[in-house]
């Protein structure tokens, strides 16, 4: 029984659909982000720049700094990174600490 609650929140934490393309990884990131909580700025005010890798794709999310978004427009920093399994859009961040991965926090 112990394992249930985890098996629940795996499966919450998977789209259920495949994400075959750099397109549908972004998108996914952008609804992911803003479903989570893991960035204040808005959607339009982010960046995500698409890895393609074997089994999965590795979003970097950024700030986007443009005339409406505010920031230096000669920079974008990194604010963490998503992994994004391709057969089932299975999604892991590392957005609490920067270096290790996990799975993504409860939604708020």
């Amino acid at each position: 029984m112990t394992f249930a609650p985890l098996l629940a929140s795996v499966h919450a934490m998977a789209s259920g659909q495949t994400t075959a393309t750099a397109d549908q990884a972004a998108d996914r990131a952008a609804k992911v982000t803003q479903s989570h909580h893991l960035s204040s700025n808005r959607t339009q005010c982010l960046r995500f720049d698409v890895s393609d890798e074997k089994r999965y794709f590795i979003v970097g999310v950024h700030e986007k700094h443009t005339p409406e978004c505010g920031g230096d427009p000669a920079t974008a920093p990194v604010l963490f990174f998503l992994k994004i399994r391709k057969r089932d859009g299975y999604v892991v961040t590392n957005h609490r600490d920067g270096d290790h991965f996990a799975p993504l926090p409860p939604k708020q």
